[in-house]
Formats: structure tokens, sequence, C-alpha cells
């Protein structure tokens, strides 16, 4: 028997198909799909994660549902037709049923059997050997090796090479055919990112510009985000920085807009489901894969192709003058075949070019919306042509560019030869293409749309937009002043009322009544380049000799780091010992090196005899050179070479030649009396500051040389302070060791497996083999939801989802589900659904991203859907809320839902003020809108839960909420998965420890392990941490209602590191105790507006007790500088903060707006970035109950909430009133009470109180 066990187990790439069902097939356009999991992480705040969390399945996706291709197959012959009961017999669970290929289905069904062994079960299924899968091991994909689906999409994508260089075979680029797109009366493929992108790309009837004005013209709700084309995205995703965007138009990042040219390698969202940037007006060419380039540049997948194909359309050309032209514009290298460089060698462009008429159009079709042309004369100079090749005349339809005054009309058509007035440059563009791209966006900016589309809509008086001047042309008022000339003379650009416009996301320049756009960049403001200057540059960087960091001010003035800097400031921690003169005479780099010179002497070659000699300080920069290469006077070299790029610091002997050290003993001669090779006894010296070659004095004296391109950079540290709390000898810690981190990482192990399948046979699919009647294989597709056909060639019609998600109670587990409703009658029918587990305390921010695809294709236009997603708590099932989200623009090829959902705590309610009559169902509110609904009881649908439908398939102590294609939609208790919530999902023992709760572990999902929910004491991936306490007394200091903890991990290998906590205080607390997981070196506290050092440690530790009295405040440095360096320098320079330190030596430290500096034991100063003024507000506006402020210690990913409670309320939520009690007593009872504490617990005052009441 075992050995046929081991012949069962055969397969360990788990390619567990799902929607298998036969029945299910047959009425849906996708089934038999497996799912590809992405899955980014990055490090985010102490130990959590900003995660992006995807599921991209792919599936066969018939053209249409009576395409019969793919459901037509036959039984592998090399599979085994097994029974339940023998699996049974076996002791073969279900889990282990899903390690094999096996479909989810035949393990849900499989698992009822052995809920019920009973004859009517006892079911047959194929158990397949690899490489093959499926219910009749009829699938296989190309690759031999056993590798999990993830490894196989990765493979095919990763390993992917452009279409250039991989085949000469024509590529069928996918296309959007949903909508009937013509030029000529000829179809076009349009790319659906075509599709209200401003530009009409279908020429006969402007079918893909049709209904786009109703974008234009849409506003947002208060909570929203207006991206640049019209659409909303959640207030919150707006400049987020996670590295994903989340408007159609990436309009919402726009420091982050860039079409990264590895897309067609990348099957992701973030290429997939976004069109091209409007601002990024050269870059505005669809590829199709993600990816925009500028027109006639090279796609990877060949899309370009179409377009400089179409625009060389021959039309009533001779032969020889559509050669000349093709050729004269580059519009192509080659024609039918011959090379245009060829032709060019022989004369033979000239010479076909004389054969052409006296007025030329080429192209012989319209280059931009069916109506703009290029007319020449053969007439003008060779000499002209041959430069620029510019038209001699630009024809239009005078209808829809109203502004431009024609010098001809010849049919209907204005002309003009003013070539100047359509580019920005003041020269004429060089290429051919570079000219047409101009052009394009002039007649854009004069193109009347709407008028071409909607002649007898008016929108002139719309509020929201603006009428440019001379123009009939409308446009958004959220297009003013985004540096893009939506109108033709520019008047977009110059309004003066900008400020008045309602727009939260404007940004105002000082001195200035401009409001720019959001989609402006920082430094349009002349302040926001001092700004910029001053949070970037760091101060490791100040008085460090080198000017790196410049910019001018509002006044004209230059600023850099080393304004301000004495001389004496120079000798700082982060300059000794750099391999960098940062003092002119060089003392920072004194006993530095590893030669034998008294210390205050400077160590250099002598130029006599080539040895190590010791100058005397007076003997550097005093305008002698006594040392080989002048390298005790440097300012000459210094200044003859800017120290950013190559630094010259060695000077010739009777020579003003200053060279790298990479020149000397390279056998070459460059100093004119030889010396730089003379002095050579070996070769060239490599000086790299990481090198473990253990140099010669003379070598690492002429590495000197090299300080700029070799100089070591070091972080903010704290080993010239002392250690606050002072440690005493006997002080040892019990645990001494941290525990080591790990960083996230991805696995980046793909192997290289060479295809034999064209790589772009599927496009942006995947190739999979069916096995046939034969004995052999058919070789067919499957597809991305973006995608359909059986070469997955047609562009798909969806729903992109992409949901932020946040909890107030972060140890909670939550069911998430996603469902497309019709809404077009009371019967609420759903087309698709997605469902998900949400940890929140797995990551600081994650990102669930899904497709949601509907029932029919194409989508009917004519009908309403809406997006309602369900959020339950899944340890007890207790349903938390819906939110409720209508699909506006249905028009559009791609509707994307971007928005963060905030769970709360309380419960949703039953409405009392709920006009509809739920049949058998309960009226609720929806969470995000003031809008009424009937939650249906299990086996009820419809609007008003009066349709019946069949729940019987979901486990009991599921929940059915819903039903679609005939199947139900079950969420699942805690320890179950799968459809039908049949399997069971386990925990190992003793998984987590220190009482921590475990969580199962999604076996479908490759990788997924369990998670650890651990207590405020511990941390670990099993709760196997102790976490760093710290004790901190309050003396002299009036105690606050609650206080703000900053610590700062430290490294030598990058910035600090700063973890921020809040407490809440009661009103006679002196003593705060705070639990931190990550070791930190530096604690600051503060506490009514003011800072203190709490804790200064070279070694972390994992207890401190400490204490914080005014002696320890961190001053404002505001109170400290006098009025004249504040009248001197329109903001503080830097250098100041050394002058400070020097001049104060009772100073411990002081803060800045954006720097937190601590005064060495030398008296220097030592500062990092600090956000003085930080924002602790939360985000939530639900949180904190009766008015009370609430504050958070991070704005995505808080441990810390807590509610500032008004007069006479009290409790961890201000959610209890103390009625009749005067003030005094109220705050006392307020700031004493103990959550989930019972009266004996409580504080003896509460205790009190609580007597007078009764």
């Amino acid at each position: 028997m075992y050995i046929v066990l081991c012949q069962w187990v055969t397969t360990t790439c788990h390619l567990n198909l799902y929607d298998t069902d036969r029945t299910f097939e047959h009425q849906s356009l996708q089934y038999n799909c497996l799912n590809y999991y992405v899955y980014r992480e990055k490090i985010a705040y102490q130990e959590l994660l900003d995660v992006t969390n995807e599921i991209i399945p792919y599936c066969f996706r018939p053209e249409n549902m009576d395409d019969k291709l793919f459901i037509e197959v036959s039984v592998n012959v090399n599979s085994r037709n097994v029974s339940f009961e023998e699996l049974r017999l076996e002791n073969i669970t279900s889990q282990q049923l899903l390690l094999w290929s096996i479909p989810i289905y035949i393990a849900e069904q499989y698992q009822l059997y052995l809920n019920e062994p009973t004859l009517s079960l006892n079911e047959y299924f194929y158990n397949c050997t690899e490489p093959w899968f499926g219910l009749k091991c009829q699938y296989s994909f190309e690759f031999n090796e056993s590798m999990f689906f993830d490894k196989i999409v990765d493979n095919a994508f990763l390993t992917r090479k452009s279409y250039v260089e991989s085949a000469e075979i024509a590529v069928q680029v996918p296309c959007y055919v949903l909508l009937n797109c013509h030029r000529y009366g000829q179809i076009w493929c349009l790319d659906w990112r075509e599709v209200c992108n401003g530009n009409i790309d279908c020429f006969d009837d402007g079918a893909d510009e049709e209904y786009c004005f109703d974008m234009e013209i849409n506003e947002c709700e208060d909570n929203e985000y207006r991206c640049q084309n019209g659409l909303c995205i959640s207030e919150q995703l707006w400049e987020d920085g996670e590295g994903d965007v989340d408007c159609l138009d990436r309009s919402d990042e726009v420091d982050s807009v860039r079409y990264l040219d590895t897309c067609f390698r990348d099957p992701t969202f973030h290429c997939e489901e976004h069109a091209c940037s409007s601002k990024l007006n050269l870059e505005s060419f669809p590829c199709g894969d993600g990816r925009c380039v500028a027109k006639f540049d090279q796609c990877h997948n060949g899309r370009h192709e179409l377009l400089i194909n179409f625009m060389a359309t021959k039309g009533h050309l001779t032969d020889e003058c559509w050669i000349a032209m093709i050729c004269k514009t580059k519009l192509s290298r080659q024609v039918n075949g011959t090379w245009c460089e060829s032709l060019l060698i022989n004369n033979s462009i000239d010479e076909f070019f004389q054969q052409c008429d006296s007025i030329i159009q080429f192209p012989t079709i319209p280059l931009y919306y069916g109506h703009v042309y290029f007319f020449y004369e053969k007439s003008r100079s060779q000499e002209d042509l041959d430069e620029t090749f510019v038209p001699t005349y630009i024809c239009y339809d005078q209808q829809l560019h109203d502004f431009i005054e024609p010098i001809l009309a010849p049919e209907k058509l204005g002309c003009t030869d003013d070539h100047k007035q359509y580019w920005n440059f003041d020269y004429v563009p060089s290429r051919w293409a570079l000219i047409t791209i101009w052009i394009e966006h002039y007649f854009r900016s004069s193109l009347v749309l709407h008028t071409i589309i909607n002649k007898t809509i008016n929108y002139t008086n719309h509020s929201s937009m603006y009428h440019c001047q001379s123009s009939t042309k409308i446009i958004s008022m959220h297009r003013i002043l985004d540096n893009i000339d939506d109108c033709v003379e520019g008047d977009d650009e110059t309004y003066q009322y900008s400020c008045s416009l309602k727009d939260r996301y404007r940004k105002q320049c000082s001195n200035e009544e401009k409001c720019w756009s959001p989609i402006v960049t920082d430094g349009i403001c002349p302040q926001d380049k001092t700004s910029i200057f001053q949070k970037e540059v760091p101060f490791e960087h100040v008085c460090d000799g080198m000017k790196t960091h410049t910019v001018m001010d509002e006044a004209g003035k230059v600023i850099h780091e080393e304004l301000g800097c004495q001389a004496e400031w120079c000798d700082n921690i982060y300059a000794r010992c750099d391999w960098f003169w940062s003092c002119s005479d060089g003392r920072d780099e004194n006993n530095c090196s590893r030669t034998r010179c008294p210390t205050g002497t400077f160590p250099c070659i002598s130029p006599i005899n080539e040895t190590v000699i010791c100058l005397p300080p007076d003997s550097v920069e005093n305008d002698i050179i006594e040392c080989l290469g002048g390298t005790d006077e440097q300012k000459k070299c210094r200044t003859s070479s800017i120290v950013f790029e190559k630094p010259m610091r060695f000077r010739c002997r009777n020579d003003d030649t200053c060279l790298i050290v990479s020149q000397l003993c390279n056998g070459k001669d460059d100093c004119t009396n030889k010396h730089d090779e003379k002095m050579c006894s070996t070769p060239p010296v490599a000086c790299n500051k990481r090198s473990t070659h253990n140099y010669s004095e003379i070598e690492e004296l002429l590495c000197g040389t090299n300080e700029g391109e070799n100089r070591r950079y070091l972080y903010f540290s704290v080993h010239t302070s002392s250690n606050y709390p002072t440690l005493e000898k006997d002080d040892v810690n019990k645990i001494t060791r941290w525990p080591v981190s790990q960083s996230p990482t991805t696995n980046d192990d793909i192997p290289s497996i060479e295809s034999n399948v064209w790589p772009w046979y599927c496009n942006r699919g995947l190739v999979i083999h069916i096995w046939n009647k034969n004995s052999s294989y058919n070789k067919t597709c499957v597809c991305p939801p973006s995608y359909y056909g059986n070469l997955c060639q047609y562009q798909n019609q969806r729903i992109s989802v992409t949901l932020r998600m946040t909890a107030m109670n972060t140890l909670a587990t939550y069911v998430v589900v996603i469902m497309l409703i019709d809404d077009d009658d009371e019967r609420q029918e759903i087309d698709a659904y997605d469902q998900f587990i949400y940890i929140p305390i797995q990551s600081c921010s994650i990102r669930y991203s899904r497709y949601l695809l509907f029932a029919t294709r194409p989508k009917p236009l004519s009908k309403k859907y809406s997006i309602r997603i369900d959020v339950f708590e899944q340890t007890k099932l207790t349903y938390i809320g819906s939110w409720h989200f209508s699909i506006d623009f249905l028009f559009l090829p791609v509707n994307r839902l971007a928005v963060q959902l905030d769970i709360l705590n309380y419960l949703i309610q039953t409405s009392s003020n709920c006009a509809m009559i739920c049949q058998h169902g309960s009226c609720l509110k929806y969470s995000n809108k003031e809008k009424y609904f009937c939650r249906c009881f299990a086996g009820w649908s419809g609007i008003y839960c009066n349709i019946p439908i069949k729940c019987q398939s979901c486990l009991s102590g599921s929940i059915c909420i819903g039903s679609t294609k005939k199947q139900s939609i079950c969420v699942c208790p805690i320890d179950k998965f799968g459809p039908r919530c049949l399997l069971q999902s386990t925990c190992p023992v003793d998984a987590c420890q220190n009482n921590g709760k475990c969580i199962p572990a999604d076996v479908t999902i490759p990788g997924s392990e369990y998670t650890c929910l651990c207590s405020d004491e511990f941390f670990g991936k099993k709760c196997q941490f102790f976490k760093a306490k710290v004790d901190v007394s309050l003396n002299n200091i009036v105690v606050p209602s609650y206080v703000v903890a900053y610590f700062f991990t430290l490294s030598n290998q990058s910035h600090p590191i700063s973890t921020i906590i809040l407490r809440k205080l009661t009103l006679f607390q002196y003593i705060v105790t705070f639990e931190i997981s990550a070791p930190f070196h530096l604690m600051i506290i503060q506490s009514n507006d003011k800072y203190y050092l709490a804790a200064l440690q070279q070694t972390p530790k994992l207890y401190i007790s400490t204490s914080i009295n005014p002696r320890q405040e961190c001053i404002s440095s505001e109170l400290m500088f006098n009025s004249t360096i504040l009248e001197k320098y329109k903001y503080v320079p830097m250098s100041s903060y050394y002058k400070l330190c020097g001049d104060r030596h009772d100073l411990t430290c002081f803060v800045h707006e954006t720097f937190l500096c601590l005064c060495t034991k030398d008296h220097h100063a030592n500062c990092l970035k600090f956000s003085r003024y930080k924002n602790f507000q939360c985000p939530l506006k639900n949180y904190c109950q009766n008015e009370a402020e609430c504050l958070q210690d991070h704005s995505t990913c808080p441990s810390t909430r807590i509610c500032l409670c008004s007069n006479c309320f009290f409790g961890h939520q201000c959610q209890f009133y103390a009625k009749g009690l005067g003030s005094t007593l109220d705050e006392i009872l307020g700031y004493e009470f103990k959550k989930n504490l019972s009266l004996s617990q409580q504080p003896i005052t509460v205790k009190i109180v609580t007597n007078l009441r009764t």
C-alpha cells in the first residue's frame, strides 16, 4: 500500500484549479482558474510593513459563452482513477489532497464525504502525474520542472524578451474590440487606454471620446481627491507615498509617475491597470502593457508598428514619391524591404522625391483627430527640406479650431504656414517625429472636443467649467494652473483667481496670489527650494568643507550648508578621519593614518626622497609646497576642480596641473616633468575605502588625495555624548542581547528556463497544453482578467479594485467580501465577488487589489452597477458593516475603484429611520454614506430581501450572504476555508509563545504562514521576544494629559529610524511606562509642548529607569538665537547650531523646526532630522466620543490612540458622563478610571467618588 500512496502523491506544485464545476463553465466567461498571488512588502514603521496584496486569476476566457473550444478535452491516459473511499481507508485528509494538484472542488467534495461517508457521496477523481493537472489531468504548462503557479508566471514574464529580440514574427497586439473603432471605414486596433485620453483615435466618429466630457464636469465628494481626468479616489490615497498610484491616469502620485521600461515583463496592477498621464505630454502613446512612450518610439510588444504602418499608408502617392517621403521623414528605416540608408548613399531618395507632385500631402491620412494634415511644396529648397523637413502648410478643420486664423481654406480646411506657433522651442526641432508631437500638443489645446461629440449640450455656464479666451473651448476649473496649456492662448495658466477655487489640494506660493494644481510638483514656489534644502541636507554635511548642497532663496542669494561656518567647527565627529580635509590645515585628519608622525604634525611624502615626513602645523597652507603633490597646500587644486565629479588633488611639481589619484603610476606622463610616474615602483593604486588591501604609508597618503571620491560618510551617532541616565558598574541587564530582526525579503530565485514557445504567443497570458484524444496535446492560452480569447488577444472590460484597509482593533481578524451588484432591477443580482482575510497587526498599511468582471461581455451600458463591501469579524463571524460605491462612467473600458476602508469598533445597529420594508432582513445604513439598504438573512436576496436563494452548500457555522451563477457566497469561520467552508485550517501545536493567539494560514496560498497575535509585552513571529521597557519619572514637571515619546534607533549604515509612542496620563501619575520592540539609543519626551532628554545610551538596553526634569529640557533654538542672526538670514543657517553649543556649555540639547540637536562633550552640535510640529490628529472621526480630541502616534499604523476628554466625560474613549459632579471631581474620575477593570480594582479616587454619588 505504501507503493500505491507514493504513486498518488506525485504532484508537489499545488496547481489547485477552482471554478471547475461543469455546470459553472457552461454559463460563465471564465473557468478552470489558477490564482497568481502578488505580495510586495517594505519596512514602514517599527517591525510593521507596507504591503501590497494582489490576486490575478489566470483562467480560460472564451470570446463568448457558446465557444466550446476549451471544454471538449480528453482524459489523460497517464492519470489514475481513485475513489474517495480508497483515500479514506488510507487516512488521507483533504489538506493532504490539496498538496497534490487537485482542484479545490474535488478537495471539498472529499471533505464532504469524510464528514458523512455514504455511498451517494463517494466519487472518483483522476490522480495526475507531473506535470499534468486538472479534473481529467488534461492540462500542463510548458515547463517540465515542478513549480508553484506563482513561479510559472514569474518565469514566463521575467524571461520575456522584447519582440525585436525574440522572433521575426509579426506581433498580434491585443486590441479593445468592445468599442467599434474605425479609421476610414477600417477597424482600428484601439487600446483601452486611448478611450477618454483627450485624443480622437477613432477618426470616423470619435467613438472613443463620445461620453468623456461627463468626466470633465465631474466633481468629487469632500472626502475624495479628484484625479486629473475627473475620476475620484479616497482622500487618504492622495500622495500616500507607498509606491503605487491609484488614479487611473496616475495623477495622485505626481513625483512617482514613471513608465517603467520593464512593464512588458510585469503582469501586475501598477502596469496593467493605469493609463498614460496627461502631465507627461511626450509620453502619451500607450504600448498596451503599462508603458507609455513618445509617438513612433519603440514598444517592446511592437504596438508602435501599428502607428507607423498607418502613418505610412501609400494612398494616392506614386511608389517613388511614397518611398522618398518615408525616408525623408525617417518614419521607418526601411520600405518594402529596402533600407533607406542604402537609398540615401546612391542619391535615390532625391531622385524619387522629384517624381512627387508639386504639392505633397504626407502622411496621406490625417495625423491627428481625423482632420490635421501636413502639406509640402516640392519647390522649397532641397537644403531646407533636408535639414528639418517641416511641412509647408498645416491644414485642419476650422470648425474644431476656431481660434486659428487660416491663410488658405481648401475644401473646408484652414491652412497656416506660421510654424513657430506650434511649439515652445526657439528653434525648429530636428526630428520629424518631434515636430509631429509638438504640433499635436498645440492642436490639442485648441481642439473644441465637446463640439465634436455633442453639439446639443451647452456647458458654458457650468459652475465647474472655465471658458477659454478667444475660443469656444471649455475645460474643468481643475485644469487651471497645472503647467499644461489646455487653452490655445495659455490663459488657463495665467488665471488670476486660482486661489478662490474650491480646491483644498491646491498649493499657494508665499508672496504670490497663485494656487497651483496638485499635479504640479514641488519646486514651483521659490520658498519651496529653501524648505526642501533644509529638509534634505543631512547635518553630517554641515561645516565639512564641501559645498555639496546649494539653492537660491527668494532674494536671489545662494544658500549652502557651509554658510556661516567658522574655522573651529571643521574638526567635528563627522569630519574626523574621513580622508577629506574639512579644515583648511587638515587637522581633522591628524593622527588618522598609520604614519608615525607625532600628534599635531602633518604627514606627507617628501618630494626629495619620496619618504614620509612630518610637517609642523605652521608649514601647512603657508603657500609653500613642501610635499609631493602639494598635499600640504590644497587650496589651488580644490578651487580648480569640482569635488562632486573627479576631485583633482595631486598637484604637479613646478606646474599648476592637478591630477586625480588614478592618473598616478598609470604609465602615462600627465605632469610636464613626468613626476607622476617617476616616483612609482608599483602599479597604480585603486583607492577604495571599502577595500581590504593592506595599504602602505605612501599609498595611504596618496589615496588621501582622492578625498571626495572615496570619502567615508558617517551617519548620526551619539558616541561623543555621555550616557543618560548614568549606568552603574553593576548595572547589567539580565538579557543583554537584542533579537536580530529579519528584513523583509523577496524571493528572486526565479528559475531561468528556456521556453520553446514564442513569448508573445499568448500576449499577456500563459501558454498551456491540453491533452487530446490522440495522446498528444494542443496549445492554447489562459488569460488574466484584463484579456480574453484563445490567444488573450482582446482587452477585457473590468473593474479593478484597490482597498487600503485600516482597523481600530488591530488584534482582530476580518473577512472582507467585495461584490459587484447589478442594480438595474429589484433582484440585485451579484455579477462577481471576491473575499479575503484582513489581519491588521500583520502590516502598517496594506493594499488589496482585486478584479471584478461583468457577467456579460460587452457590459450593458444602459444598466446601473454598484460595489458593496461587507466586513465580518472572523472569530465570532460578527457582522461589522457594509460600504457602497456606485460605478460611474460605465462607458470606460476599465472602471477603477481606489478607496480606504476604516473598520471601526462599534457594531452597526438596525436603523429605526429606514423607510425600506425588508421582508427577510434588517434595514441598515451604509458605513460610508447616508443611504439605507436591506441586509438579507441567509437564503434571501433582492433589494427587499423577498427573493429566495439556495444556501445549502455553505457549511453549518458559516454565513451565506448571497449567490452568484448559482453558487453560494460563504463567509467561513476562522478554522475553515474554501468556497463552501468545508476545508479545515489549523495552527501547529505551540505555534505561539507567551499566550499569543494563532491565526491559521490559508494553505491555498503558496508560502502562506500562520500569524501570532502578541500581547503588549512581547513581539516576534512567535511572540518569543520581550519588548524593551522604559520607566520615566516626571520630576518638577506639571503632569500633562498625555506625553509623546520619540525613540531613535541608530546605525552606521543608515540615517536614524524613529519610533513614536503616545501615553495618556492620569491626574496624579508621575511615572510613565513604555514598551518598544526596536532597540533604541536616544529617547526624547514631549510634554506640554516642551521636549526633554529622557535617555541616551551607547548600547541599547532592555530595561531603563530614568527621569526628566527642567534641567533635561531641550530648549527651543528660537529663544537662544540673537536678533542679528535672525535679521541677517532669511532662514537660520545650520552652522548656527555649532555656535549655540559652543557659547552655552550648560546646554544639553535643543530643538529647531526640522532638527533635534545634542551638545557633545567637546561642545559641538550633533543634530538629526526631527519633525517638531508633528500632527498627531486621528484621521478616524468617530473613535473618540462626546467631541473628545483623538490623538495617535502614527498616521497609518498607530500603536496607540488616546482620547483627550472634555469636562464631565471620562473613559478610554470619553464614553462616560459624570452627571451631577463638579468639574474637579469629573476630571479626577476621567483621568483615574481604568479600562476593563472592576470597581474593586480601580484607584482609590474612583472608589471615593463612587461612594459619594451613592
